[in-house]
Parts: structure tokens; sequence; C-alpha cells
């Protein structure tokens, strides 16, 4: 069973969440994160930018989006609970998880479609009573195509050869097991608009995120332990050259596995989609009726 929840997302209106929920979060303070800039951050390519400059405003946002966060928290514990009437909880897996973050003005930033961890790191969390331990954790860096063998792993049912991602369920029960070098993370441009020059490819393991550009090739690299607000740039330092180097040649190496060749947006218009935003065909060909 799927169920696809609308919040946390904008517009970040009073009116877009229950009002005894705003109420809790109406007083509280939602200072500007310590990157947080009135500029974007032009040299890594383009985004949706902080056009309004105003932390005040911002702070107004964070107050609805930790509302519809808390009433979606309470929600997910009505499903919980319903499980548990029925019977069926030690035998429900039960997966949250999220498509993207949102920047609320970190590096001059609104939204998504950039490689930060605000935008690109995203729950994942699994319960399973009598199976998963409460409270367990894993580093593991995964990415949402590992979903699917990981659910897969877990039930004892063999995922088809044929799929893209890892099955990681010996590292959700806790085990030793394999896991990923890294999480893969495609932007294919600006497709909403079909605009081109904002195309970037990056990889995030688990402590640093390195990332490119289609436009002028320029590199990102984030040592996330030492840099945890992604400030630093260090693909231009010789210390880190060989990390660099490493990092260019799994991107190389996996974009090649997936057949990505790194096009501009429009050419993705052209080629994998119809008139109507249907997906008809992906970097393995046009798929079959």
């Amino acid at each position: 069973m799927f169920l696809s929840v609308g919040t946390p997302h904008d517009p970040w209106s009073r009116n877009n969440v229950p009002a005894e929920w705003y109420e809790r979060f109406k007083e509280m303070k939602f200072p500007p994160a310590l990157n947080y800039r009135q500029e974007k951050d032009e040299a890594y390519g383009d985004a949706w930018s902080n056009i309004h400059k105003s932390p005040e405003l911002i702070e107004q946002w964070k107050r609805v989006y930790n509302a519809m966060t808390a009433n979606l928290d309470w929600n997910v514990g009505r499903l919980r609970q319903a499980i548990r009437a029925a019977g069926l909880e030690n035998d429900t897996i039960l997966v949250f998880t999220s498509d993207h973050g949102e920047m609320f003005g970190g590096h001059g930033r609104m939204k998504k479609n950039i490689f930060y961890d605000e935008a690109a790191r995203v729950p994942f969390l699994v319960t399973w009573p009598g199976t998963i331990a409460a409270g367990s954790e894993s580093e593991a860096c995964i990415s949402n195509v590992d979903i699917m063998p990981t659910l897969s792993g877990l039930a004892n049912i063999p995922a088809p050869a044929a799929v893209e991602g890892m099955d990681v369920s010996g590292r959700v029960l806790g085990r030793a097991g394999k896991e990923p070098e890294f999480a893969f993370l495609q932007n294919t441009g600006a497709c909403a608009s079909w605009e081109n020059g904002h195309e970037w490819r990056a990889l995030r393991d688990k402590r640093f995120t390195y990332a490119v550009y289609r436009a002028d090739g320029n590199e990102v690299l984030f040592d996330n332990n030492a840099d945890p607000y992604q400030e630093t740039n260090l693909a231009g330092e010789d210390e880190y050259r060989d990390v660099l180097e490493l990092c260019r040649q799994w991107m190389k190496v996996k974009m090649a596995a997936l057949n990505d060749t790194f096009e501009e947006s429009t050419w993705y218009r052209e080629h994998w989609i119809d008139g109507k935003r249907n997906i008809i065909a992906a970097a393995r060909g046009r798929f079959r009726s």
C-alpha cells in the first residue's frame, strides 16, 4: 500500500495548515541557518533564489513548515495505531520517506534541485516491530532506487536482476552487509520550464559531497564532517586531489552503468516524454507497450 501526503510543502501560508497545529508554533523562534545568504551562490549554477531576502519571512514560513511536519507526524501515528488495532503490526513493514528537502535561504536558495544536504537528504525510516530493533540506525548512503530491492529483501522475495538499486535489508535489520559506496544524485535541469544550463550530477558518501555542472564543468567538493553547512569548496585544494579524482572515477563508472550521457534539459523533453508530459522513455530507450 502506498500513501502520498502533500505536506510539508509550500505554499507556506497559515491557511495551508490546520489552525490548531499552527498555534503550537506561532511564538517559536526559527533563526536563519548559519549558511543563510541574501544572494544565491552564482558560481554553482542556477536554481530558485532567495528573492525575498527576508529572514523574517522565512521564519514565518518555518513556523508553517514545522506545524505541517508535526501534523503529519500525528497522522502517521494514527496509521500505526490502526495497524496495531487490526492485529497486523508484527506483519507490517512501514516505511516513511520523502522526495526532497527545503533550502529556506541556505546558500541564498529556496526549494530544491540542488545537491546541498538541506535539499538532498531525506528521511528513510522503517518500522517492523519484533524484527527491526527500535532506535537502530545506519549511515548507509542509499537512494530511492534502493527502496524496492530492500523491501523485497525484507520480505524474502528476490528482486528482479534488472533492478538498478541495491538490497540493503541486512543493514536495515542491524546486520553487517553490503551497501552502496555512495548515493548518486541527478538533476536534468529546470524541467518545469525546460530551461537549459542548470544540469548537474553529484554523489554523496558518508563524508564527502561531489558535484559537477554540465554547462561549464565546474566542480564542487565538500567535506561534510568538517564543514556540515557545505560552505567551503575543496575541489581546487591540493590536499583533496586524491579524493577529487576518486569521486570523478566513481561518477564516470556510475554514469556509464546507467547510460547517463549528461544531456541538457531540453534533450529529455525531446526524447523521454510526449506532448502531455507522460514519460515514454528512459536511458535504455523507449518503453514497450
